[in-house]
């Protein structure tokens, strides 16, 4: 990874991508990178000590990524972040289908168990694929209902992508569950896509692959 290397960041109990790039580093030791604007929230509060990032970026055409702790956010004068030097550096390009980060206002729905209620959430679709999607859901919103959510859930995401005229709709089942102190996280697997459905998804994903 070169200096000014752009790098997209998931910053732990942050919904959103945030966009920043590489400035320094100690090879072994650690690397230090801009803290980025955030919205409604303090850069301080984001990016604390211990936190972990998702970092991503793209190296000779291939996506690369890896997790990794804030060592120390340098806030004033120089607004960077010290980040662990990681022991493992994945290759996205690896995986079954390409994954497209993004950040997409999304509802989600749950049948429970005896299909008698329907809950209802508002979430992020923060990267999406011909497989599956990463979606989070902030504690607050979440409430009792959280308890309708469970591993092979069948869920319903709702969400408008950028090009594609109306709502679309994505059916799935949910795969992976994690939470920290602010969102829950679901890793989901969609499931009997229609073929327009499906269609119109490889057209979205194949205009913004990176």
């Amino acid at each position: 990874m070169d200096f000014n290397t752009v790098l997209q960041l998931q910053v732990q109990g942050y919904p959103n991508r945030l966009k920043s790039y590489l400035v320094g580093r100690e090879e072994g030791r650690y690397l230090i990178i801009k803290i980025p604007m955030v919205v409604g929230r303090k850069p301080e509060e984001v990016f604390a000590k211990d936190k972990e990032l998702v970092v991503r970026y793209v190296h000779r055409g291939s996506v690369f990524g890896f997790r990794s702790p804030i060592m120390l956010p340098v806030l004033e004068p120089f607004n960077v972040a010290f980040v662990k030097f990681p022991k493992k550096i994945e290759d996205y390009n690896l995986r079954t289908h390409k994954r497209f980060d993004c950040s997409l206002p999304a509802r989600l729905e749950v049948v429970t168990r005896h299909q008698d209620r329907t809950m209802r959430f508002k979430g992020v679709v923060g990267d999406i694929s011909k497989g599956g999607c990463k979606a989070t859901i902030g504690l607050e919103g979440l409430g009792l209902g959280k308890k309708s959510l469970k591993i092979q859930s069948a869920i319903a995401i709702f969400l408008f992508l950028p090009g594609v005229e109306g709502e679309f709709f994505l059916p799935g089942v949910v795969k992976s569950m994690s939470q920290d102190s602010e969102v829950l996280s679901l890793g989901i697997q969609f499931v009997d896509l229609s073929g327009n459905n499906q269609s119109q998804l490889d057209k979205f994903l194949a205009a913004n692959q990176v």
